[in-house]
């Protein structure tokens, strides 16, 4: 028996002593997922203070989370998933589910994000160091005893940005499932699998286990639930803007009836508690955004089509910061340019609102040439000609370093990209063939905050480096 296993039924064992009562009993649920870090109130969603508000006038039996909590937000992820927590406490969540996403800040941060959580983390198929993450848990609702088992999606190893899962192993969804049932199915009236994973992995599981009535989900969208056989599957979209609810009958301790709706959030008053919990995060996140980096002399261009302003800056700093010999970035990350005028912490999060990190490696010329060939990159100590009107793959002319050497297909060169251009993003294969690969968990966004307040003014500069015929 694992330790996580040994830990979980210590949580099960802790509660089945209960008593339950027979006759009928409805049961209330509400669930968010994909919040994301957006515990303010703006645009993408309503804010933890609205959901604490509708939250306290339901008084739901069980509140749950299927996870991707703890970032995707700038008061999030400057205080590493902190707010998130303290609001969920607030809240009174019951149970959450564990994403890929909540990997993002690394297994330390998550870990003391789970010791911080006045309710349990759960996944029954991602091994990982942090022992706080629990695989299942049971509550006593209304009489009845509810089984949460949770799960994270099978892609995590692969979508997950490398530094922060390498210490993690994530089994197969459904062998999970199949090895923690029979611990817990005597021990429950009803399982409901909590859920972070694919639509493609949820209708498996709903398949593999017709007698698992519920699953709740994590999907962007807030979507109708939708019905497998006798499972229902229900999710209440990204960022908060509503929150599910699901109203359970049970006669003699067995589920007879779900039904589900979507409760927006956009039209409720925001709860005073919560929103003043927030208050000093949103000083301090004011306050950091605010502080001056630079002064951009002229308005730094955005392109993915061509050599700009935003595009060599970015690709000059990462490769200062790294001093590899060339730098390769894929011009598409760079979402804005940059005004004249003052360069506030604020613009460097609109050019760069992933949270993407430096790796560098080594790569031989032929591989760096089949990159180039491609389409336009911001790039750094290589200048290129293209010609667009090839083929995808076929439109490098030709390459040399910045003194003029062409770059020899045998030789091979330092080179600093992202971890997402690593794992083949934008499809860019090439660079998962590089060697001595070393990720830096450095963020390409504090790596150009870095080369702006070294250079002091920034002015616009287009040295000729990208040449693109049409």
């Amino acid at each position: 028996m694992s330790s996580a296993l040994a830990r979980t039924l210590l949580v099960l064992v802790s509660i089945a002593a209960v008593v339950y009562g027979a006759g009928q009993a409805h049961v209330i649920i509400m669930h968010t997922n994909d919040i994301r870090g957006h515990v303010l109130s703006g645009p993408n969603g309503a804010g933890s203070a609205k959901l604490a508000t509708v939250v306290r006038q339901v008084k739901p039996d069980l509140m749950l989370d299927a996870g991707e909590m703890f970032s995707g937000a700038l008061i999030t992820d400057m205080f590493l998933g902190a707010p998130v927590i303290q609001v969920m406490n607030a809240i009174g969540y019951d149970a959450a589910a564990v994403g890929g996403k909540d990997f993002s800040h690394g297994i330390h941060v998550l870990g003391a994000r789970a010791r911080e959580a006045n309710f349990p983390l759960l996944s029954a198929n991602a091994d990982s160091p942090i022992r706080e993450i629990e695989m299942a848990a049971i509550f006593n609702a209304q009489d009845v005893r509810i089984a949460i088992i949770g799960l994270t999606s099978e892609e995590l190893t692969r979508t997950g940005q490398p530094q922060n899962v390498k210490y993690v192993d994530v089994a197969d969804t459904v062998r999970s499932i199949e090895n923690v049932l029979p611990r817990i199915q005597d021990r429950a009236d009803c399982i409901i699998l909590l859920t972070n994973v694919t639509r493609a992995e949820e209708q498996r599981l709903a398949r593999a286990f017709p007698q698992i009535r519920l699953i709740i989900g994590a999907h962007d969208g807030a979507d109708l639930p939708v019905r497998i056989g006798p499972t229902t599957i229900v999710s209440a979209g990204q960022y908060g803007k509503y929150v599910g609810r699901l109203d359970l009958t049970f006669n003699d301790g067995n589920l007879n009836r779900i039904e589900s709706r979507l409760v927006p959030l956009d039209d409720v008053e925001p709860d005073p508690a919560v929103a003043k919990l927030l208050e000093p995060y949103e000083a301090k996140l004011n306050d950091a955004l605010q502080q001056v980096l630079g002064h951009a002399a002229g308005d730094l261009s955005r392109s993915t089509a061509q050599e700009s302003h935003i595009g060599n800056l970015v690709a000059d700093a990462v490769r200062a910061k790294t001093g590899t010999a060339i730098a390769l970035i894929n011009a598409g990350d760079l979402q804005a340019g940059i005004q004249k005028g003052p360069i506030t912490s604020r613009m460097l999060f609109d050019v760069l609102p992933s949270e993407n990190t430096l790796v560098t490696m080594r790569l031989s010329g032929a591989q760096i040439k089949r990159i180039l060939g491609r389409t336009v990159m911001s790039l750094s100590g290589v200048r290129v000609k293209l010609d667009v009107t090839k083929p995808e793959g076929k439109r490098l002319i030709s390459a040399r370093l910045e003194d003029g050497t062409p770059l020899r297909d045998k030789d091979f060169y330092s080179v600093t990209t992202n971890d997402f251009l690593l794992m083949g993003g934008d499809g860019y294969t090439e660079f998962a063939g590089g060697i001595h690969v070393e990720e830096t968990g450095i963020l390409m966004r504090d790596a150009l905050a870095e080369h702006i307040a070294r250079l002091g003014t920034v002015s616009p500069r287009l040295d000729g480096r990208i040449q693109v015929s049409r």
